[in-house]
């Protein structure tokens, strides 16, 4: 450790996305159904494999109509969505239309409900316009929202809710995808207890119950959490287990201490560490590693408040390299309040948003526990372009 607290050889920030990219292999990819997709990352784009509308389709409830009018002759019947078929609309004749049905052959527009009256014309049912209501066509043609073959979600797109939605209007019955990215979760540390009273020297367990939800917030999926003393055996036998996720998190054991097994056990297994330590604080004390099979290892401090810190930052940065998802575009506030600021290193602290768009900062976090982000909406990463009210970086809580 330099005199300022900060590991020899620590990623900076702003590099971690391309460290990773460029040292983490992007996982196979696969094909199925869009709704089992959620959480994946497309890895080719989605194709409309037809027009939307397939046809020229009525926007509003109203009447399809043929010709300048000003009046047309109404027919009987009426025109709803889901039927094929009917009678072609002759020259200044009229069919009452229901939003989404198709418009009959002849239709030159769509007139809305409310821009209509009846009449009657030569003793015959009619319309005409309204008093002062617009001539609008209120036809939705076809392939006005997309044509055939266009490309609608282009490749490293997170596959959201709406995503799997557009997949399904588009007649798109199958994505190529890689992920979605889940991991198996070990807490280590003698002094932790889950449930009893405490003993002499021990602490609650204040991190596992609440980890999955983090976890969630960076796209990963939770298969089990395990918590196991500060045996090397027992790590060893953990890691080795046959199980699929692609990631595996470990909480606690970064440091270099006398109990601080990690490093030795990786080097039996003969993991390839890819990034030890990232100039930030907290947090900073994190490793990610690869096992032989290509499986990735993230190893995160013990402190609550430093372990969340370094899960939010690194972990959707590992399902990006994994996934090969692009990356969003960086959310970034005017922070205001109490705050270090470090030439050396990126900064941690919690923060809220205030009015004008403005985020304040309640000053250096507690790491032992996760109570400054009771009332935070925010994690700004504050470095010199910080100070007076600049710019930082927002890593979004969940809610």
């Amino acid at each position: 450790m330099s005199a300022r607290g900060c590991r020899v050889g620590a990623v900076a920030v702003r590099d971690l996305e391309s460290v990773l990219r460029e040292r983490v292999s992007p996982l196979p990819i696969r094909w199925g159904p869009p709704a089992d997709a959620l959480g994946a990352t497309l890895a080719e784009p989605i194709l409309a494999g037809t027009a939307l509308p397939r046809a020229d389709t009525a926007a509003m409830d109203g009447y399809a109509v043929n010709g300048a009018g000003p009046v047309w002759v109404l027919r009987s019947e009426v025109r709803v969505a889901g039927r094929a078929g009917g009678r072609d609309l002759d020259a200044d004749c009229a069919v009452r239309i229901a939003t989404g049905a198709t418009t009959p052959r002849g239709t030159t527009a769509v007139l809305r409900d409310e821009h209509v009256v009846r009449t009657l014309a030569a003793g015959r049912r009619a319309i005409t316009l309204a008093p002062d209501a617009p001539f609008k066509d209120d036809t939705r043609r076809r392939g006005e929202h997309w044509v055939d073959g266009q490309e609608l979600v282009a490749a490293g797109t997170a596959v959201s809710a709406a995503v799997v939605s557009v997949a399904a209007s588009a007649e798109a019955p199958l994505l190529a995808v890689r992920g979605p990215v889940s991991a198996d979760v070990l807490m280590t540390g003698d002094e932790i207890r889950a449930t009893g009273p405490l003993g002499q020297g021990q602490t609650r367990d204040s991190l596992s119950p609440v980890l999955p939800e983090y976890l969630r917030a960076c796209g990963i999926g939770c298969e089990s959490v395990l918590r196991l003393d500060d045996d090397p055996e027992l790590w060893r036998d953990w890691f080795g287990a046959s199980r699929t996720p692609p990631l595996r998190i470990v909480v606690g054991g970064t440091g270099r201490g006398a109990a601080d097994h990690l490093r030795t056990v990786l080097a039996d297994l003969d993991a390839r560490i890819v990034l030890d330590g990232l100039a930030m604080r907290p947090g900073g004390s994190q490793l990610v590693a690869l096992l032989p099979d290509g499986r990735v290892i993230l190893c995160l401090p013990g402190n609550p408040f430093a372990a969340i810190t370094a899960l939010l930052l690194t972990g959707p940065a590992i399902v990006d390299a994994l996934t090969v998802r692009t990356p969003l575009p960086r959310l970034r506030g005017r922070i205001v309040g109490r705050f270090a600021v470090d030439a050396e290193r990126t900064r941690v602290v919690p923060v809220h948003q205030i009015s004008g768009g403005v985020w304040r900062s309640s000053g250096a976090p507690q790491t032992p526990h996760l109570g400054d982000l009771v009332h935070a909406q925010a994690l700004a990463l504050t470095g010199p372009a910080s100070a007076d009210g600049g710019l930082a970086e927002l890593l979004m809580l969940p809610r």
